[in-house]
């Protein structure tokens, strides 16, 4: 890329973004916390077998996680209370996070 040029090779990776159904946000975000890339199709393939959501917190993210692969019974006793914020920590041994955007260690 120059002045006076821009390689269609921009193009060609806008076109993946937006064909792959990932915010450039999320992409970015990836890119960010898990290192460098050799192409579009590495980093894309990688988001989408690793992206987990977007959460507000690692101890949100923890609680939904447990939630939804059912590692938590639905008929918990009220008086069993969970230490999100050390499960968070360690949960968070095996994803990386940024900007809120969460994705499993691949």
């Amino acid at each position: 890329m120059s002045e006076s040029h821009i390689s269609i090779e921009i193009y060609e990776v806008w076109v993946r973004v937006q064909e792959s159904g990932y915010d450039l946000e999320i992409i970015e975000a990836y890119a960010d916390c898990c290192g460098s890339f050799n192409s579009i199709d590495e980093i894309l393939e990688q988001v989408e077998e690793s992206y987990s959501g977007k959460y507000d917190s690692d101890e949100d993210f923890a609680e939904n996680l447990l939630i939804d692969t059912c590692c938590i019974p639905k008929d918990l006793p009220s008086y069993i209370y969970i230490d999100w914020e050390r499960t968070a920590r360690d949960i968070m041994m095996d994803y990386s996070t940024s900007n809120g955007y969460y994705f499993r260690n691949v």
